[in-house]
């Protein structure tokens, strides 16, 4: 009867809030520092006690070993122990390190224990071994390819192939991220372009399709890479025509931030005539093994 009455008379949005800030917290610390480490013992145990018996249960068995983090796999302990002689240095107030021989810069104010945190990420999940690897080799991306890096964050992925590409546009609209990226893209500002927007299904001031961006724009030989947080099916819905009618065009899509995202975003490329390939194993997350990635393509001769 309370519960009923609570619901009547505080909005959800009020309720929402209400448990983040006194709720959410104690259970994201229970989960990740009792329940996880638990369940992972519990791996531990079992896979001690019998061989895992598919791939799916390798896996968990992995992610136990490893211990509680996104990536069920044993060869994580070496990035563990390489990111330890990472140096972080600044320039013009920025946090920056040398990654793959350029300037990698980070926001404003950021921790250091939060970049070596960040920066490990971002390793393990481009590692050729890992679900989360957008392409299979980084010259697939010939020096024709337009990239779209959707959700660009620190752009770790359009600096590692920035030699090999004709141009790049970044889709960022987070302000702290957008003076990093700008100072991480300083050497290559000619062939790359910062948007301060959103990707989405609709056209305002915050935010655009894909389809509007590339109305007056060439869509030959374009690969798209697509990170937004569990927004990868507006951005699609927004960019039908571009999936539909572009020629050589590519992609890789996150598929793990919603639990229907795998069967959504299948059809919705599907039904722009491309073929969908899923990268091999799984990110561990929401408390459960999930699919990573889903690539995408369509060659015209």
């Amino acid at each position: 009867m309370f519960a009923t009455l609570y619901r009547k008379i505080v909005s959800q949005k009020t309720r929402e809030n209400i448990y983040q800030a006194f709720l959410g917290g104690w259970l994201l610390f229970i989960r990740n520092n009792i329940t996880e480490p638990i369940k992972a013992k519990y791996y531990i145990v079992l896979f001690s006690l019998r061989k895992p018996r598919n791939a799916r249960e390798q896996s968990l068995k992995e992610w136990g070993l490893v211990g509680p983090c996104p990536y069920p796999y044993l060869w994580v302990k070496d990035y563990r122990e390489q990111i330890k002689s990472v140096s972080i240095q600044c320039q013009n107030g920025l946090p920056y390190i040398w990654h793959q021989d350029k300037k990698l810069f980070f926001r404003r104010g950021t921790k250091e224990k939060d970049i070596l945190s960040n920066y490990l990420g971002l390793l393990i999940e481009q590692d050729k071994r890992s679900a989360h690897r957008y392409v299979k080799e980084y010259d697939e991306l010939g020096n024709e390819v337009t990239l779209l890096d959707i959700g660009g964050a620190e752009g770790i992925f359009t600096l590692d192939v920035i030699n090999n590409i004709k141009q790049a546009y970044l889709f960022e609209s987070e302000e702290p991220w957008i003076e990093a990226l700008e100072a991480t893209f300083e050497p290559w500002k000619e062939k790359v372009t910062i948007i301060k927007k959103y990707v989405s299904d609709t056209d305002d001031e915050q935010n655009i399709r894909l389809d509007t961006f590339f109305y007056d724009k060439s869509t030959d030989d374009l690969f798209v890479k697509m990170d937004i947080e569990g927004y990868e099916r507006k951005a699609l819905a927004g960019a039908y025509n571009l999936l539909a009618m572009a020629k050589n065009i590519r992609g890789s899509v996150c598929i793990y931030h919603k639990k229907d995202d795998p069967e959504v975003i299948s059809r919705l490329l599907t039904n722009a005539n491309l073929t969908i390939e899923q990268t091999p194993n799984w990110l561990y997350m929401s408390r459960e093994l999930r699919p990573a990635i889903l690539r995408f393509h369509r060659k015209e001769e």
